[in-house]
């Protein structure tokens, strides 16, 4: 009995020593970094899950280039995206969820103005800013706080077809979805017209040129931002977008979700304890030079000098006039 009582007390001893030598190293060692998030809504799923994963991607990209380079403050920032399936209740479910992770201090989404609709006045009473990227809804009227479209404006891109249909002679415009597009060119083509067309955004998918075949040839389009593989000063990050991902395709959407993960990046390194208030402040300070283009927002959120592209289908692919 004397020498099992002896030998517990030993081992008793040993373990208590231990335990107290752990903890002294657990608290010597200093924090590791908190994790800082960027979330991103776009469709993953449905007719329109293009657009969610050339958005991801490009996002990715910036992720990886930033932490490279050193993070926020040493800090690494990651990315929480979801799907919203193109639909404004899923939309509305996933701006919700995005609400209860507290490491997330903006957002990038829908790209669809009515999942985008539905999902602003959340994180608007939330306080959690987002970049918008659809042309609607108008700026909430708090919108140089926590609401920043990287989007043309309904108007603006209205503006923007109307001049390229100037200048290439087309006679018809419809800033309308890839199923209504579709059925424009196949009535033109039916009754002989010609196929000179100019569409919105929606018209650079490729499920676009699916639906329309080859009444595809010889329509046009106007985006946000220059189709990557179609202009020189885009090539940089066609190289580092194929090298990191040699599987996905590459869009104007891959870039502007690059460049809009870039923005916020910006925004949330001017302090070192980067939270929504202080990532919404910084975007209203914005000064953001990209591939083609300056980002700037006016005192409504929205972007100052937006500059779109025009191009067209040609032989199945997305080319310059």
């Amino acid at each position: 009995m004397r020498f099992t009582a002896r030998l517990l007390h030993k081992s008793w001893s040993r373990t208590i020593a231990i335990t107290a030598i752990m903890l002294c190293m657990t608290a010597c060692l200093p924090n590791a970094p908190a994790m800082i998030k960027i979330g991103l809504v776009a469709p993953f799923s449905g007719r329109y899950r293009e657009i969610g994963y050339q958005a991801v991607h490009g996002a990715r990209l910036a992720l990886s280039e930033f932490n490279a380079a050193g993070g926020a403050h040493g800090r690494p920032v990651s990315l929480l995206a979801l799907d919203d399936a193109s639909d404004a209740d899923t939309a509305i479910e996933q701006a919700n969820r995005m609400l209860t992770d507290s490491a997330v201090v903006a957002v990038i989404g829908h790209w669809l103005d009515g999942t985008t609709r539905a999902a602003v006045p959340i994180y608007a009473r939330a306080g959690l800013p987002i970049l918008a990227t659809s042309a609607a809804p108008r700026a909430p009227e708090n919108g140089g706080r926590t609401f920043f479209r990287l989007y043309p404006t309904t108007e603006v891109l209205a503006t923007a077809m109307e001049d390229t249909a100037t200048q290439y002679g087309l006679r018809a415009m419809c800033l309308c979805d890839v199923v209504t597009g579709a059925e424009l060119l196949a009535i033109g083509h039916s009754d002989n017209l010609s196929p000179a067309v100019v569409g919105g955004p929606l018209w650079s998918l490729r499920e676009f040129a699916r639906l329309a075949g080859d009444n595809a040839d010889g329509s046009y389009f106007v985006t946000p931002g220059p189709h990557p593989p179609a202009v020189t000063e885009a090539s940089v990050f066609l190289a580092n977008h194929r090298a990191a991902f040699p599987d996905e395709p590459v869009g104007w959407t891959s870039l502007h979700a690059y460049e809009a993960t870039r923005v916020l990046l910006t925004a949330l390194s001017t302090n070192s304890e980067p939270t929504a208030t202080y990532v919404a402040e910084a975007l209203t300070q914005t000064d953001f030079y990209g591939v083609s283009r300056h980002v700037s927002f006016d005192e409504g959120g929205e972007w100052a000098t937006p500059q779109l592209s025009a191009s067209m289908w040609r032989g199945g692919r997305r080319v310059r006039p």
